[in-house]
């Protein structure tokens, strides 16, 4: 097929600019009433952040094309380059499932629009060339079936024909367009329930070559023309006539895919020329302007071809193996969680004896420092060692799970308690308590740890407890933390946002300046922000740590020391 549109069939054709994206094969100039340039100020736009995935069909993972996207996700593409011997095949996405959808009878179908009724619309071809030069023609269906042929009535059609339904509104009205003989494209609108046909024309040059590709249910159309001087450009029609030129400041070339009710256009844009070429997504607003938008992925491959009334964009990129992948990817917006901060090391003890009268203590902690090791003590109500147990050690995430064997006793004294110190070495740091027992009572053998925090010279400041925001602002690019703790030393105390969770550590995903405690242990409100966030705040997999010691002392050679240990700790 020939290349007019998304890719007609083909991969690479005359006139096309990147495989999937619409061919530029038109002339359009000048200026008129209702007319309205874009300004050069609007390339600023609003920042909005996006979250990205790819989207790949099993049955070909080396070429995959989204192409729309409707208010309830339902995604619609294709996979196959169209080469010779690997012909594109359409489907509709939903609900994580592929379904195939080929216009009965055809070799090669694209399914190109969508609504949120069921209507799907697209192209399909009898053909699959080895030069990729195959007959277009447009289609629509309802739920899957009742397949009918679209074709705008001419008699001065490309050889082979090209005709594609490229869009279609919630009212069934489709958009698309046909080449003539001269290689110039013709944008038109279809109504589905009366079979009629009206052109698309740029006011100021009616004869203008142009694609009209995607229309919302207020009746704008979106999509692109070229100039008199050979140079492409978007553009957005409302239903009441005015015409709106879309260029990308210093782009090459602008083209328009996507419309949504909200007048939000999505596209591409290009840089450079020839073999210089790159290529970007974009979207555009009437108040907003340009912003430019790439796949982390594919960055410099990027096209953007749908979005949706939520704004969720749909398209692909060119990775890294040359493999062309489908995406879509959702508008991140503000979000503030609040963090009721739980005291760290958390656990349980059961004692147990073995038959030969051997007292053990059965632990299963987390919140530990990861690789650590601590001494373990049964502790008298006058705080006397009573006996000392084999030491605990942490895994690399923090946990902690042993029997631990005691010095020969036979029996635990009410109102003892079992003692975990911060280290298993000697000095009056390692043997700071960290976690402990409640008052050991005849009868019972299981306890929960209570987390215990208290300085060098063994003083207290009451319980550790603490609550806390974390702020996201996409358009800022910034993770603001709003902490207020008690019962801690007085003195800094490093934080971090972590990968992982406070049952199971992992790494440092974002350094907070050291938070500090005054005089009483208390830390009041202070905040921290980090800039140039360029991660949006998961829905999980993300927690936040406050550590005993300040930035300085919490790790050595690249480990953590006895410092690290974790105080207070929240999932995000």
């Amino acid at each position: 097929m020939r290349i007019a549109s998304r890719v007609a069939f083909a991969t690479v054709a005359s006139g096309a600019l990147v495989a999937g994206a619409f061919a530029l094969m038109s002339s359009a100039h000048a200026s008129s009433t209702g007319r309205m340039g874009a300004m050069p100020g609007q390339a600023a736009g609003q920042h909005v952040t996006y979250s990205f995935k790819t989207l790949d069909n099993n049955s070909d993972l080396t070429f995959n094309q989204i192409l729309g996207i409707n208010s309830d996700g339902v995604i619609a593409g294709y996979f196959g380059s169209g080469a010779q011997g690997h012909p594109n095949m359409g489907y509709l996405l939903g609900h994580g499932e592929y379904r195939s959808e080929n216009f009965p009878g055809s070799v090669q179908t694209q399914v190109t629009g969508l609504n949120d009724n069921g209507v799907t619309v697209g192209f399909w071809s009898g053909m699959n060339n080895a030069n990729m030069m195959n007959d277009n023609v447009g289609f629509y269906a309802t739920n899957g079936y009742d397949y009918r042929s679209v074709s705008f009535p001419t008699n001065d059609n490309a050889s082979p024909a090209v005709n594609q339904l490229l869009g279609v509104n919630d009212h069934d009205v489709a958009v698309g367009f046909y080449t003539d003989a001269k290689g110039n494209n013709h944008g038109y609108e279809y109504k589905i329930s009366g079979n009629s046909f009206s052109r698309v024309l740029d006011p100021s040059d009616p004869g203008a070559s142009l694609t009209a590709a995607a229309i919302n249910n207020h009746g704008d159309v979106a999509g692109f023309y070229t100039d008199g001087a050979g140079k492409t450009d978007g553009f957005l029609k409302t239903a009441g006539g005015q015409f709106t030129s879309l260029a990308f400041p210093g782009a090459s070339a602008t083209n328009a895919f996507g419309v949504n009710d909200d007048d939000e256009v999505a596209g591409m844009y290009t840089d450079g020329t020839g073999n210089s070429a790159t290529t970007h997504g974009f979207t555009w607003t009437p108040g907003g302007g340009f912003s430019a938008v790439d796949d982390p992925h594919g960055i410099g491959a990027t096209t953007i071809n749908g979005v949706n009334d939520r704004g969720d964009l749909v398209g692909f990129y060119t990775d890294a193996k040359g493999n062309t992948d489908g995406f879509e990817a959702a508008p991140v917006t503000a979000s503030v969680a609040r963090l009721q901060l739980q005291a760290m090391p958390e656990g349980t003890v059961t004692f147990v004896w073995t038959p030969e009268g051997q007292l053990t203590a059965q632990v299963n902690a987390f919140g530990l420092t990861p690789g650590s090791s601590h001494s373990v003590e049964l502790v008298s109500p006058g705080g006397a060692t009573l006996a000392s147990f084999t030491a605990l050690t942490a895994n690399g995430v923090g946990q902690a799970s042993a029997t631990l064997y005691s010095t020969d006793m036979t029996s635990v004294p009410d109102g003892s308690h079992l003692v975990i110190l911060l280290d298993a070495q000697d000095g009056a740091i390692a043997s700071e308590p960290i976690g402990q027992t409640p008052a050991i009572a005849a009868g019972q053998l299981t306890y929960r740890l209570q987390p215990v925090e208290v300085s060098a010279t063994g003083v207290g400041y009451g319980p550790v407890e603490g609550s806390a925001t974390v702020a996201y602002d996409p358009a800022a690019r910034t993770i603001t933390v709003t902490l207020t703790a008690s019962g801690l030393t007085p003195g800094a105390h490093a934080a971090h946002i972590h990968v992982g969770s406070c049952m199971s550590q992992g790494p440092v995903q974002y350094m907070l300046m050291d938070f500090t405690a005054n005089s009483h242990g208390q830390i009041v409100h202070e905040v921290r922000t980090v800039t140039g966030v360029t991660t949006p705040v998961p829905a999980g997999g993300w927690y936040l740590n406050l550590h005993q010691g300040n930035s300085n002392d919490i790790v050595a050679n690249g480990q953590p020391t006895v410092n690290f240990r974790p105080l207070l700790c929240a999932g995000i």
